[in-house]
């Protein structure tokens, strides 16, 4: 993977749009469309920042910003999964585990880790889907053995930008550290494949279902944060209708 000097430049902030961002960044009323390219690599940012990541977990806001821009460098041009798709999962993430409280059952590395999955996880997509990247005997496919295709290659490719020698956004964390790390990132985006989906609805109905006996009932919290992932993946008919609008249109024109 090599890093041009270009993605390397952290823009300056637009002052406006920061503030109207960070207005409404725990909320659902964050319109990633309404704000451009730039403005939410700030946003992105602020994420970390209001969580005090740096100092949580020793990552520095320098290797922050690099690694924010080397995210958006890789996210394809397509119409859908694209780097605005990509902080809008994070954002409602963000949303979703301040809102049900799920960072207080976490360590601090594992909501590190859960903020890295959501905005990693859909890395260098092509814009089209694993039945797709089968059918037309693809190289991915190829290299990915015909399963979780895409996921497989969004975890390799975070895991490689987050480890380069540029960037060495983990340098600091313990081997431990690191363990907890990675198992969660994988986890989460492997999570988003649709193709488990019957998978994670059967086990929700289970928790849910008054016959299940109460110790069955209990949701670890790494199933919590990949139905948290899985739900802001899918979020747009969470948020108000002209927040998404634009999404779910371009979204129709794929399927």
């Amino acid at each position: 993977m090599t890093l041009t000097s270009s993605a390397m430049e952290w823009p300056k902030r637009n002052e406006e749009a920061f503030q109207r961002g960070k207005r409404v960044l725990q909320s659902l009323e964050c319109d990633a469309l309404s704000f451009s390219s730039d403005d939410l690599l700030h946003l992105t940012l602020e994420i970390f920042l209001e969580q005090e990541f740096p100092k949580k977990v020793n990552v520095s806001e320098e290797k922050l910003k690099k690694f924010i821009l080397c995210v958006r460098s890789c996210m394809f041009d397509n119409p859908y999964h694209n780097w605005f798709h990509a902080f809008d999962v994070t954002q409602t993430v963000y949303c979703m585990s301040l809102t049900g409280e799920t960072y207080k059952t976490l360590t601090d590395v594992e909501y590190f880790a859960l903020i890295v999955s959501a905005l990693c996880h859909d890395l260098e997509h092509p814009g089209v889907n694993n039945p797709f990247l089968v059918s037309s005997r693809s190289d991915l496919a190829t290299l990915y053995n015909d399963r979780s295709v895409l996921e497989n290659h969004h975890c390799c490719r975070a895991f490689q930008l987050m480890l380069h020698s540029e960037i060495q956004l983990l340098s600091e964390f313990t081997n431990a550290q690191y363990i907890a790390f990675r198992a969660v990132v994988l986890n989460n985006i492997l999570a988003t494949d649709m193709a488990r989906h019957g998978e994670y609805t059967t086990k929700l109905k289970r928790l849910t279902d008054p016959n299940t006996p109460p110790d069955d009932r209990k949701m670890d919290k790494q199933f919590e944060m990949e139905i948290i992932i899985k739900c802001a993946d899918t979020s747009n008919v969470l948020q108000a209708f002209d927040c998404p609008i634009l999404f779910v249109t371009l979204k129709s024109f794929r399927c």
